[in-house]
C-alpha cells in the first residue's frame, strides 16, 4: 500500500505537468493516459480522488486561468485568446468561461482591466 501511494503521487504529478505544458492544445483523456502510461479511466479516477475534479474539468480550469491572465494583461481579441488557450470552438469557450467564472469573458475583462 505504501509503495502504491507513492506511485500514485508520481502519476498525479506527471498528469498535472502534462496538462500545464499542453493546455493550449486539444487534449483528450486518452492523450493524458498515454503520456503517463495509464489507462485513461484509471488516470481520471486517481486524479479525481486526489483533486476532487475530473481531468476534463481540470484542463478547462487550467485553460480559463490562462484566458483570464490574457484578458487582463493583453489587448488580444477574446476570440484570439480562446483559440490560443486551447479552445477550438467559441461557443464551447463561452460556455466553459461562464460555467467557471460566472460571467462572460467581456465582463471579466472590463471589471479587471
Amino acid at each position: 500500500p505504501e509503495m502504491s501511494r507513492g506511485l500514485g503521487d508520481v502519476y498525479k504529478r506527471q498528469i498535472v505537468v502534462y496538462i500545464a505544458h499542453n493546455h493550449n492544445r486539444p487534449i483528450k483523456i486518452s492523450d493524458i493516459g498515454r503520456a503517463v502510461g495509464l489507462h485513461p479511466d484509471y488516470a481520471n479516477a486517481i486524479f479525481k480522488k486526489a483533486f476532487g475534479c475530473t481531468l476534463s474539468r481540470y484542463v478547462a480550469e487550467e485553460r480559463i486561468g490562462q484566458v483570464k491572465r490574457k484578458l487582463i494583461l493583453t489587448d488580444m481579441s477574446i476570440t484570439q485568446i480562446a483559440f490560443e488557450c486551447g479552445f477550438n470552438s467559441i461557443s464551447r469557450f463561452n460556455n466553459t468561461f461562464f460555467n467557471i467564472c460566472g460571467q462572460t469573458p467581456r465582463c471579466y475583462r472590463e471589471q479587471n482591466k
